[in-house]
Parts: C-alpha cells; sequence; structure tokens
C-alpha cells in the first residue's frame, strides 16, 4: 500500500508541475507580447482604473504610494536640509585647542606629519603626539623636534595592548591641558592654514560639538573609489540627521569637541571591547540636539592618505554598522525605515510594472522623481566640499548601501552570537 501512495503522489506531483509549467508557458508569451508592443507603439498616459485592480494589486499599489511619500519626506526633511545648509560661524575667539595624533612606526613621516601644522593662522594650539609603541626610532625622533618646537608634546604606550587605540586616545585626553580637543591620525594630508581659525570660530557657550568633514585622497583604483563612497555616504547621512536634531557621528577624526564629554561619562568604560569605533561612540551617547554644528567649509576638509589596501573598505562598513547598533532606539528606527524604504520603492515598482505594464509610465514616476532629487541633493553637496569624480557612483553607492548595510549587521550578529557559545 506503501508504494501506491507513494506513486499517486509523485503522479499528482508530476501532474501539478506541469500545469504549473503550462501556465508560465502561456503566462509569458503572453507578457513578452504586450512589452513589445508598449515599446513599438507610441507612448501614452494610461491612468490607473481600480476598478480593475485586484484587491491584492490595490494593496501593492499602496504600499508603493506609502514607500514613496516616505522617501519624498526624507529627502525633504533631512537630506535637503544637509544640501542646503550654509555655516554659521560665530567671531574668531582664542579658546586653547590640542591637537591629539596618535602615531606608531613613522620615523620616516614623523617630520613631515608635524610640519604641517607650521603655518597655521591660529596660534593657541598644542599638538601632542601619542607614540603607540613603536618598534623604530619614532620616539627619539619626537624628542629630538620637541626641542626646537614649543608646540609639541610627546607620550608614549609602555607597552602593546589589546585595545592600543583607545588606550592611546585616553592617554591624549588625560595629558591635555586644553578644553577644546581634535584628534587627527598620521594619515592626515595636507591641512589648510587657516583650518584652526575656522573651526575653533564655531566654538560658542552653546557649542559642544564641531563636525568637519574627512574623507580619502583621490587615487586611482576600486578600492579608493568605494572607500571615499562610503565616507561621503556616511557624513551625508550624519550630517542630515544632525541638522534634523538626532545629531551623531561616523568619524571621530576632524571633529572639534569640549575634553569634558569624555571625562563626564568615564571615556571608554564598558566599550572596550567594540573593536572599530572608539570616539564615536563616546560623542554618540553624550551629545544633544542643538549643542553640535556642522560644517561644509572645503577648507576644513581632511583628507587622508591610505593605502590601497581591500580590508579598509570593510573596516569602514563594520564600523558604521557598529555605530548605529549603539544608536538611540529613535536613532535606529528612522534610518532603518529609511534603508527599507530605499529598498523597498525600486522593488514594489517593478513589480507593478511587470503585473501591469500598461500603466508602465505612471508607477515609473515614483522612482524617476526620488531619483531625480537625489541626483540634485547629492550634486549641490558635492559642489559644496569638493568632491570630484564621484556624481554616478555616489548615486548608485547610495541605493546599494542599505542592502551592504544589513549584509554587515547579520554577518556580525552571527560571529557574536559563535562567539559568546565559545
Amino acid at each position: 500500500m506503501t508504494g501506491k501512495v507513494l506513486k499517486c503522489e509523485l503522479l499528482n506531483l508530476i501532474k501539478n508541475w506541469m500545469v504549473l509549467t503550462g501556465r508560465f508557458i502561456n503566462f509569458v508569451p503572453h507578457k513578452i507580447l504586450i512589452y513589445s508592443n508598449l515599446l513599438t507603439r507610441q507612448p501614452e498616459v494610461k491612468i490607473i482604473n481600480f476598478q480593475l485592480l485586484t484587491i491584492s494589486d490595490r494593496m501593492l499599489l499602496g504600499l508603493s504610494l506609502l514607500v514613496f511619500f516616505v522617501q519624498i519626506y526624507y529627502l525633504f526633511a533631512y537630506y535637503l536640509r544637509l544640501a542646503r545648509y550654509k555655516d554659521s560661524p560665530t567671531n574668531p575667539n582664542s579658546n586653547q585647542v590640542t591637537i591629539i595624533i596618535p602615531v606608531r612606526n613613522e620615523e620616516e613621516r614623523i617630520r613631515e606629519i608635524l610640519s604641517k601644522f607650521n603655518e597655521q593662522q591660529f596660534e593657541a594650539y598644542q599638538i601632542l603626539v601619542i607614540n603607540e609603541y613603536s618598534e623604530d626610532s619614532t620616539l627619539e625622533i619626537l624628542n629630538v623636534i620637541s626641542e626646537t618646537n614649543p608646540k609639541l608634546k610627546f607620550t608614549s604606550l609602555s607597552q602593546e595592548t589589546l585595545f592600543s587605540e583607545k588606550q592611546a586616545i585616553n592617554i591624549g585626553l588625560k595629558g591635555a591641558s586644553s578644553p577644546w580637543i581634535v584628534l587627527l591620525n598620521s594619515f592626515s594630508g595636507a591641512v589648510n592654514p587657516e583650518w584652526l581659525l575656522k573651526l575653533t570660530s564655531f566654538i560658542d557657550t552653546e557649542t559642544d560639538l564641531v563636525i568637519a568633514y574627512t574623507n580619502v585622497e583621490r587615487t586611482k583604483g576600486f578600492r579608493n573609489l568605494v572607500c571615499r563612497l562610503e565616507r561621503f555616504n556616511q557624513f551625508m547621512i550624519s550630517g542630515a540627521w544632525t541638522l534634523a536634531g538626532k545629531p551623531f557621528v561616523f568619524s571621530e577624526n576632524n571633529v572639534l569637541f569640549k575634553k569634558s564629554l569624555y571625562f563626564d561619562t568615564l571615556g571608554f568604560r564598558h566599550k572596550l571591547n567594540l573593536n572599530f569605533a572608539n570616539l564615536e561612540l563616546i560623542f554618540n551617547e553624550n551629545i544633544k540636539k542643538g549643542r553640535v554644528k556642522l560644517t561644509t567649509n572645503p577648507d576644513l576638509a581632511i583628507r587622508e592618505h591610505i593605502e590601497d589596501d581591500r580590508g579598509d573598505h570593510i573596516k569602514l562598513l563594520k564600523k558604521g554598522v557598529q555605530i548605529r547598533q549603539c544608536l538611540s532606539w529613535s536613532k535606529k528606527i528612522s534610518l532603518s525605515l529609511d534603508d527599507v524604504t530605499k529598498i523597498l520603492l525600486p522593488v514594489l515598482s517593478v513589480a507593478l510594472i511587470i503585473i501591469h505594464p500598461e500603466y508602465w509610465m505612471i508607477l515609473l514616476t515614483f522612482p524617476v522623481i526620488t531619483f531625480l532629487l537625489l541626483a540634485v541633493i547629492t550634486k549641490i553637496l558635492l559642489n559644496r566640499l569638493n568632491e570630484r569624480k564621484i556624481f554616478l557612483s555616489s548615486l548608485v553607492y547610495f541605493w546599494v548601501k542599505p542592502i551592504i548595510n544589513w549584509w554587515f549587521f547579520w554577518s556580525m550578529y552571527l560571529i557574536h552570537r559563535r562567539s559568546r557559545w565559545n
């Protein structure tokens, strides 16, 4: 009996498969004929007849409209605000500023790293170099330079640790005598002579943090391009959310901040096990609405020189995911809603066009309008930041980035679960 039952089940399965195959064979030529007719004849706008739509079609169209209006809201309330933003510096002031620069094995470049600050028109600054257990002559060269440079101070980690970056920053902040701090890394490129003068002009009694732009120096190669796209995308998102009253940062470098922000929350306590983000965690935990300023002035931008390393882009992505995981729930929800609707809008539009190709012109307007608005906003911001040769690629990256975010989020979540159980 069992053999007969299996035989009947197998025959029913084959029969059902043949029926579905027949339906598909009949469906495909019909749709191809419709599409070919649409392409060959003169385009005409056909108004959607809701009475002819099924309930599922109406639900799909309603969801598509909802997603479209959510994206329009984000473009106008967040991104367009950043594109139209104009810097509002106050009068120049004489607040003391400490520039903290962690270095490691930089004996060949340490003089070049320090010399770029010699032309600064702002006088009330100090350079504090943190030697991260260098194995070359970096420490000896720093000692020689400090004899002729009164603005230079330096200290050193006595041994290499698992969290040397956080330890170096902690030592630097403890050794800084100024109330205002700006962190740079040893890969920072040329610095505008008015950099500190203009950056400190944003300081007032109602400001705790000033965010300036940081990206990678433009060189040849795909890896350099994706790193530039990721840095620009991060600044665009954090800048838009900051101006919308939900401030956070993706980069700790080239951010002028009050030293008290760090010590009022016990520094990196309970954050040492987070491998990718450092001061960003402190900033995002403590900065408040209305006490953060943003600048898109290209004279205040810092370009970093990095090697053509595949890991740089991966680290940026993992760092971005880790920072987002540590944000407040309101910021997480708003960022996630933006990501989800970015993905859903083109998917729903394509699905509707496949089901109802006769309405393709109207259905295509949803993603086209959002794309054109995004293109205008991106172009304005790129021109303001003096970024070149990434306009089209940044538009593509803007739509692909949510998928990358979710991919890295789940991969890091699975790795965390495995390490917790092992």
